[in-house]
């Protein structure tokens, strides 16, 4: 399914993760880059190739770098170099299955980050999805993919037109359930997370982003032009 016009987004089941998967959520190092107490991540970055001999898509782990975005794309931490630790797991199964979603041009080869997040709440952290508000990331697609929610009310998906406003499309993903949409059509945010009772709660989730290997948001030459505010940056604000 190609994502255009009216079409430009999709909910859909993934492959249910490994038990090892899951109990990575539980590792997650804090993320101090957006204010707050409420967000623990991990981010790597991967060149998706099909390999016609295979019949497959296949995913090679790239050397590791700080995440980056551009001032203009990211209004509230851009240009600042975000040192999250590296993946621990193996995301192919799942990414995968937003690739089919996507029905990504098998004859280019696509750079994807990938972030494994926990947002947690409690009588005393406000459970925030979502530090910046409606925004885009400046991606060619995008993919959020939900593994758990614990003792949670909220965290619902919002769509809406470039620029903001009322949300045209609303979802409360569900474990194993992903939204895939063209980032460029869109502005999308999330709701905040609130416990059911007081102990507390998370939802666990990984926020994904594809682009032509040729407009790749990735190495030295994309970092330069991140940091000096130009290139890709012609976006309204936004983060991952």
């Amino acid at each position: 399914m190609t994502l255009t016009g009216d079409r430009a987004y999709h909910v859909i089941d993934i492959p249910t993760p490994s038990p090892d998967v899951l109990a990575e959520f539980e590792t997650l190092p804090f993320d101090p880059y957006t204010g707050g107490r409420q967000r623990y991540r991990r981010f790597s970055q991967y060149r998706l190739s099909f390999d016609r001999a295979a019949d497959s898509w296949r995913m090679e782990l790239l050397p590791h770098r700080p995440f980056l975005q551009p001032r203009r794309v990211n209004g509230l931490v851009g240009g600042v170099q975000r040192n999250f630790e590296p993946l621990r797991i193996d995301p192919t199964p799942q990414i995968v299955a937003g690739v089919a979603a996507l029905d990504l041009d098998r004859d280019r080869d696509w750079q994807v980050n990938v972030h494994q997040c926990r947002v947690v709440t409690d009588p005393d952290i406000a459970g925030v999805s979502v530090p910046e508000g409606p925004h885009r990331d400046g991606h060619q697609y995008g993919m959020l993919a939900v593994f758990a929610r614990h003792n949670i009310d909220g965290g619902e998906n919002q769509l809406m037109p470039v620029g903001g406003g009322e949300p045209f499309f609303r979802v409360t993903l569900q474990p194993n359930q992903a939204l895939v949409y063209s980032d460029g059509a869109m502005w999308h945010t999330a709701t905040d997370i609130v416990a059911r009772d007081g102990t507390g709660g998370h939802r666990d989730l990984w926020i994904v982003a594809f682009n032509d290997w040729e407009n790749r948001k990735y190495g030295e030459e994309f970092e330069r032009a991140a940091m000096a505010g130009d290139g890709t940056a012609a976006v309204p604000h936004g983060a991952a």
